[in-house]
């Protein structure tokens, strides 16, 4: 009963603030939701908390002030990109349209016009959910292998947002053959593998500390033979929303045994998605426990000379 009072409430949570995104300006909704975002950092200590330490980790230079400001506009980014997917419910294709720019689109159409389709690399960096939106407005097909929220009426609204968007949501855990089947018909295959999560992974060093990161997008690309094309949006100070594209990743030379190339193509993504987040830190999500699962003395950090510790 109390989980069912809490999804209740959940869902009603995020219908008004849908409703309260449609009904004001969009300059008055960012402000509103970057005050919302700041209250969060003051109320969940436990996230904000695990947030300065992940940043203290990731810039160990940097004084403690400094991290603090990192871990509080990370908070209040995270505000503002809320509203801009709350708003992906009913804006029109030209408005999304007209709050993007992109750089580096040249990576992606040239991979894309190879016709093995694409797996497009990203993380949970600003409004991710505006960079498919937008992507798919402009005639690109794309798909998303995303894990479904625990509210199942919540995980409707969310598969049926992007599904008018033109964005077709893969379940994670059972959508392997449909990612294949994207792939083969030159489509492109989102896939964001920055958090510690309960999958096959190899722990990487991820802004130099091993990190057990996904093995899947590297899996994708390199049964498939689909190019690996690294992305990331980032919402900059006059509300636009910038989407950066990198170069393709360099494929392991074929001669290596298969986990092997998996493993260090899998380290390719780690350090391209780190470039990525360096770009605007406070975008992303720091209040994820991303070093949660520490590698033992038997496992292997993919990248570096020797064998963890613990």
């Amino acid at each position: 009963m109390k989980k069912k009072i809490r999804r209740g409430l959940a869902l009603f949570l995020v219908k008004t603030l849908i409703l309260i995104a449609r009904l004001l300006p969009r300059r008055t909704g960012l402000s509103l939701f970057s005050r919302l975002g700041k209250a969060a950092f003051r109320l969940y200590g436990k996230d904000r908390e695990c947030a300065i330490r992940n940043i203290s980790l990731a810039f160990p230079a940097s004084d403690s002030l400094i991290v603090r400001a990192i871990a509080r506009g990370s908070f209040s980014a995270l505000g503002r990109n809320a509203l801009d997917a709350l708003r992906l419910t009913f804006i029109s294709r030209e408005q999304v349209l007209e709050l993007c720019m992109i750089d580096g689109e040249e990576h992606l159409r040239s991979a894309h016009d190879e016709g093995k389709g694409v797996v497009a690399l990203s993380g949970h960096i600003g409004c991710w959910e505006m960079m498919g939106a937008y992507l798919a407005e402009k005639g690109y097909k794309i798909n998303v292998i995303a894990k479904d929220l625990r509210d199942g009426k919540l995980n409707e609204m969310l598969v049926d947002m992007r599904k008018r968007r033109g964005v077709v949501s893969i379940p994670r855990g059972s959508g392997a053959v449909t990612g294949y089947r994207a792939l083969r018909k030159g489509q492109t295959l989102g896939m964001l593998i920055d958090q510690d999560i309960d999958v096959d992974g190899v722990f990487v060093p991820f802004f130099g500390i091993p990190a057990h990161t996904p093995r899947g997008a590297a899996v994708f690309a390199l049964r498939s033979g689909a190019p690996v094309v690294p992305m990331a949006i980032h919402m900059q100070p006059d509300g636009m929303h910038r989407i950066s594209v990198l170069p393709r990743l360099e494929l392991p030379p074929e001669d290596l045994p298969e986990q092997e190339r998996i493993d260090e193509l899998t380290l390719k993504c780690s350090g391209a998605l780190e470039r990525l987040i360096r770009i605007y830190p406070q975008q992303w999500v720091w209040f994820h426990d991303r070093w949660k699962t520490r590698p033992g003395p038997e496992d292997r950090v993919f990248g570096t000379a020797g064998s963890a510790t613990a």
